[in-house]
């Protein structure tokens, strides 16, 4: 009786260890693979359809080539639950996992023709640009749009999510957001400035300088601010409003 007493707490005890290293292995859920494609294109604008992914946006080359890097984790990589694709102009780009899942998640990078305007939608998918030079229009639900170092016109309409733009050069810019904050940092004097929001604030720091600014601030419930004098005969113009939320603008210091 003493014998078997020991053998069946040691065998317990192995099959505990067992089962708490297969817990810390690698699931089917969990891994992960990642892959380019290049797709030939010829236009002057591309337009950009995502669906429960994220995408970044950079910088491409000048030889009529859209590559797409990709990364898909979980399910994501199963057949059929991650699609991308080039159909004359429009690029889609899709991750939707059917049934119970850990994790099933896509992320993708477009390097965008150089001179190649940009029109993006998505839907449940952050979304980020950088260093892009051509006219740039993002609209985005259910997540938030990131750019920096963009020097083409750029529009931004975010609903559920904030609009960030960091070290602009744009000399049109405008955002819009539903239910979101609005933050913009120029780095260079832009000509027209349109940002506003339903539920959240508005920031702009314009660049150092002597530029003058026609400034329009308005929050209807909140502080508005503005330390940019209104120089009513000038060519640049600056509009923030806010429903809820307070507006400000400034100069960098």
């Amino acid at each position: 009786m003493f014998h078997r007493a020991r053998v069946i707490p040691a065998a317990l005890g192995a099959l505990a260890v067992s089962l708490a290293v297969s817990s810390c292995g690698t699931t089917a859920d969990e891994e992960s693979r990642s892959e380019k494609r290049d797709f030939s294109y010829a236009g002057e604008k591309l337009s950009i359809r995502a669906t429960n992914a994220s995408v970044r946006l950079k910088a491409g080359a000048a030889d009529g080539t859209v590559r797409v890097e990709r990364t898909l984790k979980g399910k994501a990589g199963d057949p059929g639950n991650s699609t991308w694709s080039l159909d004359r102009s429009t690029l889609t780009l899709r991750t939707d996992c059917r049934g119970i899942s850990l994790s099933c998640e896509g992320s993708y990078t477009v390097f965008v023709p150089k001179g190649a305007a940009v029109a993006l939608e998505s839907t449940a998918g952050p979304v980020s640009a950088q260093g892009l030079a051509q006219p740039l229009d993002l609209r985005v639900e259910d997540a938030s749009a990131a750019v920096s170092d963009v020097s083409g016109k750029l529009a931004m309409t975010v609903s559920g999510g904030n609009a960030s733009a960091t070290g602009i050069t744009s000399k049109e810019f405008s955002a819009t957001t539903s239910n979101g904050r609005v933050n913009a940092t120029f780095g260079a004097a832009p000509r027209t400035v349109t940002a506003s929001a339903a539920n959240g604030n508005v920031n702009v720091t314009l660049p150092k300088g002597d530029d003058a600014y026609r400034v329009a601030t308005k929050a209807t419930n909140g502080q508005a601010h503005s330390s940019v004098p209104n120089s009513t005969g000038s060519d640049r113009k600056i509009e923030l409003t806010s429903q809820n939320g307070s507006v400000r603008v400034d100069r960098a210091e």
